[in-house]
């Protein structure tokens, strides 16, 4: 298996235009850190692609960033990558993170099932929420970014070398703070503010490590 991450982006509605920029913000990171790493931007984050690279270079690190359920992952247009009947195979001893929703219930267990893998994701719907003035520009999204640097945390830490434990608290940590910010808003009669501590509480709870939690990249 070779030291290299691999990261999946979809982008073609609001929420994975967001998800798309934030997993770009890894990859330059990946350029600092010197880390080789094969991007699926786009239309290029279908399965034939994806599949073809995995068998080909046996990457270790996988990020995947899109919609998800109880039993599967996806990439361009709602296309199913993964699935517990379809190529999970090919996961098999990895070190998965997946920015989706729902995938932890089944999937996650699936996957690292009778092997070293290891999956990080979540048992809820990984929800954020954007700023209207901004949502075309996600970079200026002041409101999103407490939902969604937390989670860039995860494969920040990966990529340094911690465990799968260690990185899933450093992400926690930071919802944490993020939670006591939108606390003051709230506290400021902020609108909105209630309906931000949900989510991100929800995102919280629901983010689970579940496999061999001190496999390192």
């Amino acid at each position: 298996m070779d030291k290299i991450l691999m990261v999946t982006r979809p982008k073609y509605d609001d929420g994975t235009e967001y998800l798309s920029y934030y997993a770009s913000l890894i990859l330059k990171e990946a350029n600092k850190l010197n880390i080789i790493y094969k991007d699926f931007p786009g239309k290029q984050a279908n399965s034939r692609e994806i599949c073809k690279y995995l068998k080909k270079k046996n990457p270790k690190l996988i990020f995947i960033n899109g919609h998800g359920n109880v039993d599967s992952l996806e990439g361009d247009k709602g296309e199913i990558i993964f699935s517990v009947d379809k190529n999970i195979g090919l996961l098999k001893n990895k070190l998965v993170y997946a920015r989706a929703c729902h995938a932890a219930i089944n999937f996650g267990k699936k996957m690292v099932y009778g092997n070293e893998g290891c999956f990080i994701g979540y048992f809820t719907p990984f929800s954020f929420w954007m700023d209207s003035r901004h949502s075309a520009i996600p970079s200026k999204d002041n409101l999103a970014k407490l939902f969604l640097e937390p989670s860039n945390e995860i494969v920040s830490f990966l990529m340094k070398g911690n465990n799968p434990k260690i990185s899933d608290k450093k992400s926690k940590k930071m919802m944490i703070d993020n939670i006591k910010k939108i606390l003051v808003m709230e506290e400021k009669k902020e609108p909105g503010a209630t309906r931000w501590l949900e989510v991100l509480w929800n995102n919280f709870e629901g983010q689970k490590v579940i496999g061999n939690e001190y496999l390192s990249f």
